[in-house]
């Protein structure tokens, strides 16, 4: 979807929505430096891959926690993970590196994407 057809998604949903733009960011020292209405409510959002390129995984965390994704993994019984490479990214979620949003899986694919949200 584009920007437009996800805010009209958001729309027809009744799904209240705060629109804040930045230039994508590609890590959180770069992060912490952005202009945003809400910095302690800051996320970061990783899409993983498992090694046979089988299942995906965008997880989404506080901006200040370390995610070892070992620790996911056992947790969640999946196969070794790693990061998904920027083909991949735009090939099933449609986004670019360093602007990688849950909103991306309002993007149809075939591939198999698991959500997690942390606490």
């Amino acid at each position: 979807m584009n920007k437009q057809e996800v805010f009209d998604y958001l729309d027809s949903k009744n799904i209240w929505y705060e629109v804040t733009e930045h230039q994508a960011v590609y890590n959180m020292e770069e992060a912490a430096k952005l202009d945003v209405p809400y910095p302690t409510a800051n996320a970061k959002n990783l899409f993983v891959r498992d090694g046979k390129k089988r299942n995906y995984y965008l997880i989404t965390t506080k901006a200040d926690k370390q995610l070892d994704l070992k620790e996911f993994r056992n947790h969640n019984n999946t196969k070794r993970l790693s990061f998904a490479s920027p083909d991949e990214l735009m090939q099933i979620l449609g986004l670019i590196p360093g602007a990688v949003t849950p909103l991306g899986l309002l993007n149809p694919t075939e591939s198999n994407i698991e959500f997690f949200i942390d606490e």
